[in-house]
């Protein structure tokens, strides 16, 4: 008996409400945009709802594929631009107020590094993020990728291999050390602000630290990487001097990783978020996102 289309609506709708968060959040993880990643979501349903979901007989695998697929179509868009860019761009955070995790952060939240993570798939090409994303965050067999994305088993293992190289993080390290170093880092920083004085927070730099700022051109932010110890402590003294760090700095969790956000007068202005080194003991990379509208994505 033909399904019919009221049957295939309700079809399409029950695997939409039932892998939306899955699929968001693999395709966020590739891009680094939120709102990328719901347009490339969108895409798949649109298309599964035009041919018809009664035909799909595994729909979580077929949908995986289809949304990677679609993904990677948008990342090869993705250099050009980034390249009419103001200024460095940084992937967009999912911001939820306290440390909690919130449902879709849960999905996110399957490595040790969140937000830094995100900002280091960048390095990597679109067929390296994708392997990588599937496999590290989200622990899929190597036949199930190689299935995916249309490739052998030994070569999605060949790309992981360079995209781990790449990323240069080991993804394993003990989970403890890991929060009570990012405390310390945020508790370090948060009490710079308090008092003005930086000092004790400098020390947590590594000598090669690297601070990245984006302002997406809407508001002021520095236009190129801030790099070695002495160099990030004179800019955030800099702009701490010209009261550009005035206001209220809350906890927050960016994209799965502790972080803090300044509110002025209730409004999102700056989300700060710090890269830990191998041994979590020192701050590799500060990542500070201004761009207002990077700065929607916020739960309470």
């Amino acid at each position: 008996m033909p399904v019919t289309s009221n049957e295939m609506t309700q079809e399409v709708e029950q695997l939409y409400r039932e892998f939306k968060p899955l699929l968001t959040s693999i395709a966020y993880k590739m891009l680094g945009s939120m709102a990328e990643a719901e347009d490339a979501v969108q895409d798949v349903f649109v298309t599964i709802s035009k041919n018809g979901a009664n035909t799909i007989s595994h729909p979580k695998a077929y949908l995986v594929k289809l949304v990677t697929n679609r993904v990677l179509n948008v990342m090869k868009a993705a250099p050009r631009k980034r390249e009419s860019y103001p200024g460095e761009w940084l992937p967009e955070p999912v911001i939820e107020l306290g440390w909690e995790d919130a449902p879709l952060e849960r999905v996110i939240q399957h490595e040790q590094l969140g937000y830094a993570l995100l900002v280091l798939l960048q390095t990597c090409t679109p067929p390296e993020r994708a392997v990588f994303v599937l496999r590290e965050s989200f622990g899929y067999e190597y036949a199930d990728i190689a299935a995916m994305l249309d490739k052998s088993e030994a070569a999605c293992r060949k790309i992981f291999s360079r995209a781990s190289a790449k990323i240069g993080q080991s993804q394993h390290g003990e989970k403890i050390a890991l929060n009570e170093s990012m405390e310390k880092f945020v508790q370090s920083f948060s009490q710079a602000i308090d008092s003005g004085r930086f000092e004790p927070f400098i020390h947590l730099l590594t000598d090669d630290a690297v601070l990245l700022s984006d302002g997406g051109g809407v508001v002021r932010a520095a236009i190129n990487p801030i790099e070695g110890r002495q160099r990030v402590a004179a800019f955030l003294t800099g702009i701490a001097g010209k009261g550009s760090l005035a206001g209220e700095w809350i906890p927050i969790s960016v994209s799965g990783q502790r972080g803090l956000l300044l509110r002025r007068e209730g409004a999102p202005t700056l989300a700060l978020v710090m890269e830990p080194d191998a041994e979590f003991t020192s701050i590799q990379n500060i990542y500070l996102i201004a761009n207002p509208e990077k700065l929607t994505r916020i739960t309470p």
